[in-house]
């Protein structure tokens, strides 16, 4: 991933200019080379490639690179790079390959035929969002629009993104017509934001220590080692063992660890994860390592509760 550039003016003497910056990408392109067989994948994907720099320069931008199955562009202002998205999805409306796009408005430095900078990771963010056959983008492109093909941006939901320090508004770019009764009702922003107002919190115990997690972006870690925001004791658990975090109004428990984590919720069959992640709901415990074989074994194990804040 690239380095960010938070400021316009960098100090190297390169400077930080506002732009439009798109991904693109092909989706499944893995699975086609086992369906189709090399020849005619790779044949599916080059024409793919060359349909989307075609779509990006007939709209007026630039195609930075392209990187495997996927294309980077540049553009001087957001109508531009939304044309280029909804052309890149209608050349490949009756293809066998599907696409993703995302892109958004930002500061990114330009230097020798490449971009660089918060815009870039944010773009690249956005398109990782988006399901084939979607364009995503941000409040700022929104806000920059003169009009969208087929109807008004649609607000999706505003979303933490990994390296980005505030959330983000993510709206969906309608680009084709859709028959109304079968077109997805997407939700008003009110009912979205009050979906994400309900305040919960999470409690982990471990070892006579309690740590409360609250549904604000709050952020534990649990291991081995005690600078670890809780402490897990049992011997086969990792230094860092695993992060918890509340996202989009639900607690993900996310395992780094070396012998992965059983979650058992009271009166379920256990759910290990390893080097993955899952939802921590109702209450029960995390056993760091190893599957307790009884109630005196889970002693070393981290008891967890969900609960409504202030119940």
């Amino acid at each position: 991933m690239v380095e960010l550039a938070q400021d316009a003016d960098t100090g190297s003497g390169k400077v930080a200019t506002p732009m439009a910056i798109l991904f693109a990408d092909i989706g499944g392109s893995t699975s086609l080379y086992q369906r189709a067989g090399d020849s005619q994948a790779h044949q599916l994907i080059t024409d793919s490639l060359t349909n989307m720099r075609n779509a990006v320069e007939t709209a007026g931008g630039e195609l930075l690179r392209t990187v495997g199955d996927a294309v980077l562009a540049r553009f001087e202002d957001c109508d531009t790079a939304c044309a280029a998205a909804v052309a890149i999805q209608e050349v490949h409306r009756n293809s066998p390959l599907s696409v993703r796009v995302g892109f958004h408005w930002g500061l990114a430095i330009s230097d020798r035929g490449d971009v660089y900078g918060n815009a870039v990771n944010i773009a690249a963010r956005v398109s990782g969002l988006a399901n084939t056959h979607e364009i995503m983008t941000t409040q700022e492109v929104v806000d920059r629009l003169s009009a969208t093909p087929c109807g008004p941006a649609q607000l999706l939901d505003v979303l933490p993104l990994r390296g980005v320090d505030t959330p983000l508004s993510i709206y969906r770019i309608p680009w084709e017509l859709q028959n109304l009764d079968t077109a997805t009702q997407v939700a008003t922003s009110r009912e979205l934001h009050g979906r994400r107002t309900v305040n919960l919190e999470l409690e982990l115990c471990s070892a006579g220590k309690t740590v409360v997690l609250q549904s604000n972006g709050q952020k534990c870690t649990i291991g081995r080692s005690d600078d670890n925001t809780l402490q897990a004791m049992h011997t086969a658990a990792s230094r860092v063992h695993a992060t918890i975090e509340c996202k989009q109004g639900k607690y993900v428990l996310e395992d780094i660890s070396t012998n992965g984590t059983y979650v058992i919720k009271n009166g379920q069959p256990y759910v290990f994860v390893h080097r993955d992640s899952v939802t921590i709901d109702g209450a029960g415990i995390l056993a760091t390592g190893y599957l307790p074989k009884d109630e005196q074994d889970e002693g070393g194990a981290i008891q967890f509760l969900t609960r409504f804040a202030g119940s």
